[in-house]
């Protein structure tokens, strides 16, 4: 069996992380009656319009030009090819490229022809004349490259296929027993730096346009002034790609064409308007968009903002009655692969031809050594590199057996803004604050925290940022960092992106309450709530959907606040209460606590009573923090909502008894809190969280 994948997807030889598999099955029984020795299957883009004949299929009918081109009228022997192709057909995407080059390469493995990639690409120029769709494909990255003038000699026979893509007859039953070969290095390439923060977003409409349709409404002369136009750019373009930072305006400039462009806009509804609607100045984080090939696919260049952007394009798309979808995607370096499963034909691999670092794994984890050891506490010395995370409950000053406490919990899409804004260095906190909150609430002490961070390519930098934050978190929770897992997951996982879990223990000494205490809890007794500090890590699916709404990038101004932006601002990690209620609860002053997360104020605040008794609240006793009094307000959301979806301004709640109350007040605020007395415990009428005074909140939004 042989797998073949080349990535598709090219604009100025831009291969980009969307591939093409073939997977080639030698001996296949089905296949011994099938024409030219092949059978067919075929998943994925355009799978109806697919045609699975061999000597009609571009793929199948490549390779049958390779192999001709070497004495085989067919395939050597019976052969099952299985096609997967995730990448668009006539969007401008590449596909065709992808496929002359798996055909090819198949053609080459098939027949055991042993042909190099620099003369691979020689048989797919024959077929596909242009250089830079195959050299993406074949070599990947970005690339540059150009084609040599071919001898008329050489090229007049008519089963050389010389096509724009392969048709029929040529290439089919009508190419003749011996087609010539090949000029040698007909094609040359090279290959340019790419800054890594450039990512690309393809926004592809659901309507095709053909590749000869589309080259049909260019011009066959053009004006030198448009001709001198656009080779400065490309000149410019080609520099400007690979520097860091990416420089937004000479990017911009360099994407603009007077060459292909202004002509296919009558192919493409709406096309001219929606480009000069989108520039950096109006869509921060953007470097600039053109066309993707022949079209209709937009490709827009951006290191931020990926959501607010393409949900734009896909807007003024469907003012023309169009409807899109989007990727993003990044340049796919590694080109045509072929691998093996003939183990006499293997060559030594290793974990990293997976896509799996052992070394960048281990590069990681000396870097966090030094913000891992920052976390040691009494019973826990917080190294890591070995097997596990050792906690000694007696140098933790335990003297007898505690009930432990567990908690596990992760960041949820709050990522999505980090992402966005490339900055990790404050989600670790988040992290260890959606865990070590979740045990105070119990009485519990937070001892050990461990994380889990899962990608599919580890990126060094980023993760130690994360981890930085991890024990910045720790650290404002009294807890040891004592162990982790970081897995590289290829495939499961885009770009940069990562996700994140975490899981906490902590102690309850031994003759101590596990909270919440329901059996003291008794009609009259007060409320008491802990300011938050922002929307902490909860209800961002519904935060991005608001602010891609109200027209913001990430990077712009925040309505709410004009010292920052939108995504700093987002990014304001949650609020760890540990250290200060940790007094209060030895000091047996609470009752019961809710940290106020997913479900706000109404579903989380009657986890800690008793069934007969409901909280009555008054919400004009606390503050709304301005981000979100400007998210109710920009989304319209109704109170209800606003209590059930965020925290309101409140990340803890308490009951204490009325006698302990103002102690409790005192002790909260000694340590640094602004506690607020908002309501009290009355019987419950069938609502576990009755709020009055909901107006304000109309008002402050």
């Amino acid at each position: 069996m042989i797998k073949i994948k080349g990535p598709g997807l090219d604009v100025i030889g831009l291969a980009l992380s969307l591939w093409l598999e073939i997977e080639v099955t030698l001996g296949d029984e089905a296949a011994k009656s099938a024409p030219h020795n092949c059978r067919i299957t075929y998943d994925g883009q355009g799978e109806a319009d697919v045609d699975l004949q061999p000597d009609r299929n571009l793929i199948t009918q490549t390779a049958l030009y390779v192999l001709r081109c070497h004495q085989r009228r067919s395939f050597p022997e019976p052969t099952h090819v299985h096609i997967r192709n995730p990448i668009p057909l006539g969007r401008g995407l590449g596909s065709s490229g992808a496929a002359v080059v798996a055909g090819v390469s198949l053609g080459n493995e098939v027949g055991k022809l042993d042909l190099s990639k620099n003369r691979i690409l020689d048989f797919c120029l024959m077929i596909e004349r242009h250089p830079d769709n195959v050299a993406a494909a074949l070599y990947g990255g970005f690339v540059g490259s150009y084609l040599k003038e071919l001898d008329p000699e050489d090229m007049k026979r008519k089963e050389v296929p010389l096509a724009e893509v392969l048709p029929a007859p040529q290439g089919g039953d009508d190419t003749g027993l011996t087609p010539p070969l090949p000029p040698i290095d007909i094609g040359k390439h090279i290959r340019f730096p790419w800054a890594s923060e450039i990512k690309c977003i393809a926004v592809i409409p659901d309507f095709e346009v053909a590749t000869a349709k589309a080259r049909s409404v260019l011009p066959t002369s053009y004006a030198k002034a448009d001709v001198i136009y656009n080779l400065q750019r490309v000149a410019l373009l080609t520099t400007a790609l690979g520097q860091s930072p990416p420089n937004a305006e000479l990017i911009y400039d360099g994407m603009q064409d007077k060459v292909h462009q202004p002509y296919r806009k009558t192919l493409i509804p709406g096309l001219t308007e929606i480009l000069r609607s989108v520039t950096p100045e109006s869509h921060p984080g953007l470097l600039g968009i053109c066309l993707s090939g022949a079209g209709p696919t937009l490709l827009a260049l951006a290191t931020s903002n990926f959501d607010h952007i393409a949900t734009y394009l896909i807007d003024q798309f469907s003012k023309e009655n169009i409807k899109c979808r989007w990727e993003l995607l990044e340049p796919a370096y590694d080109g045509l692969t072929v691998t093996s499963s003939d183990k006499s034909q293997h060559a030594a691999m290793t974990y990293a031809d997976a896509g799996v670092s052992i070394d960048s794994g281990n590069e990681l984890v000396q870097s966090i050594k030094a913000a891992v050891a920052s976390t040691r506490r009494p019973g826990a010395d917080a190294e890591i590199g070995g097997f596990g995370g050792a906690l000694d409950l007696a140098a933790a000053g335990y003297a007898e057996p505690p009930i432990l406490i567990q908690a596990i919990d992760g960041v949820g899409t709050k990522l999505k803004v980090a992402f966005a804004m490339d900055d990790f260095s404050t989600v670790g906190i988040d992290l260890v604050a959606m865990n070590v909150n979740d045990l105070i609430v119990q009485g519990a002490e937070p001892l050990t925290f461990m994380d889990y961070y899962a990608c599919s390519k580890l990126n060094v930098p980023d993760a130690v940022r994360f981890v930085e934050g991890v024990a910045e978190g720790c650290k404002q929770a009294g807890c040891a960092l004592v162990g982790g897992e970081t897995a590289e997951m290829p495939g499961m996982y885009q770009g940069k992106e990562f996700d994140a879990g975490g899981a906490a223990t902590g102690a309850l000494k031994k003759g101590r309450t596990l909270l919440p205490d329901k059996a003291a809890m008794r009609e009259g007794d007060c409320l008491i709530g802990l300011a938050s500090n922002g929307a902490h890590s909860n209800g961002y699916s519904l935060i991005r959907k608001i602010v891609e709404r109200a027209g913001l990038g990430y990077t712009d101004k925040a309505p709410w606040d004009s010292s920052t932006t939108v995504g700093t601002s987002l990014l304001t990690p949650t609020r760890i209460y540990v250290k200060p209620l940790l007094p209060a609860i030895e000091q047996n002053l609470i009752l019961g606590m809710a940290h106020i997360t997913g479900g706000g104020l109404e579903d989380n605040i009657p986890r800690m009573l008793p069934k007969h008794l409901a909280a009555d609240v008054d919400v004009s006793t606390w503050s709304v923090p301005p981000v979100l009094r400007w998210l109710k307000g920009a989304g319209n959301v109704s109170s209800r909502e606003f209590a059930r979806t965020w925290n309101t301004g409140l990340g803890m709640v308490m009951v204490a008894t009325a006698g302990n109350t103002e102690e409790l007040i005192k002790v909260l605020n000694d340590a640094g809190e602004k506690a607020v007395r908002i309501g009290k415990l009355v019987e419950n009428q069938g609502e576990g969280v009755v709020l009055h005074n909901t107006d304000v909140w109309e008002k402050a939004s």
